[in-house]
């Protein structure tokens, strides 16, 4: 077969061809990058835009994970309600600003988690992250409630967390004239001489914090040649919390309300008690409990409700028993006198005791003997609050809105006695006066002398009177008090203390 030839007006067709297919094939090129530069592009931006999501996410997370953390350990440290909701106000808030983690850089950009939080209630917070990358933005939030779990089982406020081995904590002028403290002592006073020695204890076990707001030298007064210093440490707080007081405070108001919701108290008839066959005695009458003279050497008293009497007077040698009958019931009596007898609770329940009159007692005097602190809450408004004589008293005691002195003479209690008095006194003799007891009153000034207290004394002014004054630091168990024990009734989840929702884009 023969070669064919192109005609002279068909030369230059193949390069035409050419130049055609070239640019097919160059638009398809253009086209094809193109395409692939905007996908490319498409998918960096939606790279940037999921990881921004990613990050904004992770920034949520790692805030309520510290915002948690800080919650739970605010739960462990404070006692009271108030203090911890207003505590964890403050830990939310300080959330405000850029997010802890460290992302680093990613395809040439930082990214950042900016955080903000809300706050809703005292309770509940939102949290939100606003994560960005390479300028992309997404934004998530998520909800977060706190609870406050009660710590004591008497419901309520709470008492504060004290420093460990705190035998004393004063805000303000401490002296000691002698005697023996064991344990560390804490004083916020910033006045010259406001720890005064005065006399030549011993005091070289002892560790004394105070204020660096003023110098050793000024708030120190002491004998000429004394060498028996405590260690001193100098603190921005001596307290270590300046929530200590208001705690207190809070605390009062709650007994004084206690103290005075005593509506629709039962007052019982008379004729409760029948009388015997020989018509010997009659132990309630016209809202009296008489124990006394010739009548029962014993009487139980079962109480299932709220009551109230005129007096209540157990006799030389007498024991009055009150069983609560598995409740918590409050027994409001005008005038008390527990004359060398005893008064007892018995069963399971509390008894609380609200005496507004005259109160006396006399040595061999018992309260409580053979039961513990946490059965009997005793609640005194009077005018003369003169624990005076008692023998042994195994009892929380309030004391609450008395001009005169509260007077702990000869006397040894055992458990919380908490008072709103400016002079608490703390005398022992004839062997009396030794007590574990943890003794607040802060707005007192509370003298020791020739009395011993193993606990903690907290106080506005302190003074330790004697060489036959001692103080020494114990653990005291406060399971029961009313307005906030500092032993726990149960050990809550930290999901029941705060909880959160799920993380949710806006």
């Amino acid at each position: 077969m023969g070669i064919k030839h192109l005609r002279e007006d068909e030369k230059g067709s193949g390069l035409v061809l050419t130049l055609m297919v070239l640019l097919v094939l160059s638009v398809l090129g253009v086209s094809i990058g193109a395409l692939t530069l905007g996908s490319y592009r498409l998918s960096d931006a939606n790279r940037d835009d999921t990881s921004a999501y990613y990050v904004a996410e992770a920034g949520a997370v790692a805030a309520y994970e510290e915002i948690q953390s800080e919650v739970l350990g605010a739960y462990e440290s404070d006692a009271t309600e108030s203090s911890f909701y207003d505590h964890v106000s403050t830990i939310v808030t300080s959330k405000n600003g850029q997010s802890s983690v460290d992302f680093g850089e990613q395809f040439g950009s930082d990214p950042t988690a900016k955080i903000t939080t809300a706050k809703n209630d005292s309770k509940n917070y939102t949290l939100t992250s606003i994560g960005e990358v390479d300028g992309k933005k997404r934004t998530v939030t998520k909800q977060f409630t706190v609870t406050w779990v009660n710590k004591n089982t008497g419901g309520g406020g709470g008492l504060p967390t004290l420093p460990a081995n705190a035998a004393l904590l004063s805000q303000g002028k401490i002296k000691i004239s002698g005697g023996t403290i064991q344990g560390d002592i804490y004083t916020n006073s910033t006045q010259n001489g406001g720890f005064t020695i005065d006399g030549w204890p011993n005091l070289k076990s002892n560790t004394l914090f105070y204020s660096n707001t003023i110098s050793a030298e000024r708030l120190l007064k002491y004998p000429k040649d004394y060498v028996n210093f405590p260690k001193l440490v100098a603190k921005g707080n001596a307290w270590d919390s300046n929530s200590y007081f208001q705690d207190y405070t809070s605390v009062l108001k709650n007994a004084t309300i206690l103290s005075e919701n005593t509506a629709g108290f039962k007052k019982l008839p008379d004729k409760t008690i029948e009388y015997d066959k020989w018509n010997a005695y009659k132990l309630l009458d016209n809202g009296n409990l008489f124990l006394n003279n010739w009548m029962l050497d014993t009487y139980k008293l079962d109480v299932s409700d709220n009551i109230s009497f005129n007096d209540i007077i157990v006799g030389s040698g007498k024991t009055l028993t009150i069983d609560p009958m598995g409740g918590n019931h409050t027994i409001l009596v005008d005038d008390l006198s527990v004359m060398s007898g005893s008064l007892n609770i018995v069963g399971e329940g509390t008894i609380t005791m609200v005496v507004t009159g005259k109160m006396a007692f006399n040595h061999t005097s018992y309260i409580n003997n053979p039961g513990t602190s946490d059965q009997l809450v005793f609640i005194y408004k009077g005018p003369t609050p003169n624990f005076n004589d008692i023998t042994k008293m195994n009892a929380h005691v309030i004391v609450l809105g008395n001009k005169g002195p509260l007077n702990i003479n000869g006397s040894t209690i055992n458990g919380v006695v908490f008072t709103d008095n400016q002079n608490v006194n703390h005398t022992g003799y004839n062997g009396q006066g030794s007590s574990n007891m943890m003794l607040i009153a802060p707005n007192g000034n509370v003298t020791l002398s020739n009395a011993a207290i193993n606990g903690t004394v907290i106080a506005e002014k302190f003074e330790m009177a004697n060489d036959g004054a001692s103080l020494k630091y114990a653990a005291i168990n406060t399971t029961g008090f009313p307005f906030g024990s500092t032993a726990p009734a149960a050990d809550p989840e930290p999901e029941a203390i705060i909880s959160s929702e799920p993380i949710i884009e806006n």
